[in-house]
């Protein structure tokens, strides 16, 4: 595969799962403790890699939880963000300047602090109740893994999750199925990327906890990195504007997921191959998890896109546009 190395991807696998015990005493204490509500708080792409575990909480369990970004919630505050909360928040180099920001103003007024974070001596971590570390040097889904331990770890304890050990022990499979599913997509990340990595605008499409995906890759990728022009809309939202600027030559990228909004994706898809010459369409479901339980499938779901987009699509538009994933223009380089 290309610029991809499956012995450090297997060892950042297992630096990973062997984080568990640590990750499951965190979420004991915190449980132990007690909390009324969970909050997100991050920016930029460590804000959507937590939006699925927003909505998978409420979809499966009745405690509050919310998504806020880190830029804003230090200016407005929220009614429901209090000393009884638990903040749940990320970031892989542990020093973004507004999601340390939020920690601080966070933990100044003894609100509770977990961080996933990729340094124990980040200045993140020096407000966090529990540091939660992110191992790995390089993959998104290995912190969607170490997020799934906690959350659902948390969700055990309130009774939401009982099937929390099966899920646990079933995770250790999914870095192996990743790499089956990252080699059965290479050719058609090659194959997307050579086609559409010069196309003047393209539209971006997914549902529910999927959402965090399309945002991600759209934006943190494709703008940030690669400066292609595009839009991201769910599937709920993009028969309400978005639809007309399809046309037979518009590049719509849809990101299927496998929960309970797939059917809104499928309304988009059925629109979409009328009207557009350039659908583009990748469904996790087309990739076997030997190993991991059906009904876990789309919990995993956003994980299975990050390796597929993040990884494998966004070193392809690296080839086509020319443009180094590693450089930017203007984000930590210049003063904002």
């Amino acid at each position: 595969m290309l610029k991809f190395d499956e012995d450090a991807y297997r060892g950042n696998a297992k630096a990973t799962y062997d984080t568990r015990p640590c990750i499951e005493k965190a979420a004991d204490a915190a449980a132990d403790q007690g909390f009324s509500n969970i909050f997100f708080i991050a920016v930029g792409g460590s804000l959507a890699i937590l939006w699925p575990l927003r909505e998978m909480i409420t979809q499966i369990s009745a405690i509050p939880a919310f998504a806020e970004n880190a830029a804003e919630i230090v200016h407005t505050g929220h009614g429901q963000l209090h000393r009884d909360s638990l903040v749940i928040t990320a970031s892989k180099s542990g020093d973004t300047k507004e999601t340390v920001a939020a920690a601080k103003w966070c933990s100044e007024q003894g609100i509770r602090v977990v961080s996933l974070v990729g340094a124990d001596d980040a200045p993140l971590a020096e407000y966090s109740r529990w540091v939660l570390p992110n191992r790995a040097q390089n993959g998104v889904e290995f912190q969607y893994m170490q997020l799934f331990l906690f959350v659902f770890r948390l969700l055990q304890h309130r009774g939401s999750f009982p099937a929390y050990e099966r899920f646990a022990d079933q995770l250790r499979h999914l870095p192996e199925n990743l790499l089956t599913a990252k080699a059965q997509f290479e050719p058609e990340a090659n194959r997307i990327a050579a086609s559409r990595h010069n196309e003047p605008y393209s539209i971006w499409v997914g549902s529910g906890e999927m959402w965090g995906e399309v945002y991600l890759f759209s934006m943190c990728v494709l703008e940030e990195m690669q400066r292609v022009k595009g839009k991201a809309v769910s599937s709920s939202e993009f028969f309400h504007g978005t639809l007309e600027l399809v046309d037979k030559d518009m590049p719509v990228f849809l990101v299927k997921g496998e929960g309970s909004r797939r059917v809104l994706d499928e309304r988009v898809e059925a629109f979409c191959r009328q009207y557009t010459d350039k659908l583009t369409v990748i469904d996790t479901k087309q990739f076997a998890m030997p190993g991991i339980d059906d009904t876990f499938r789309w919990i995993i779901a956003p994980a299975v896109s990050s390796a597929l987009l993040v990884d494998r699509l966004a070193v392809y538009y690296e080839k086509y546009t020319g443009y180094d994933l590693s450089r930017r223009r203007y984000y930590r380089r210049v003063d904002y």
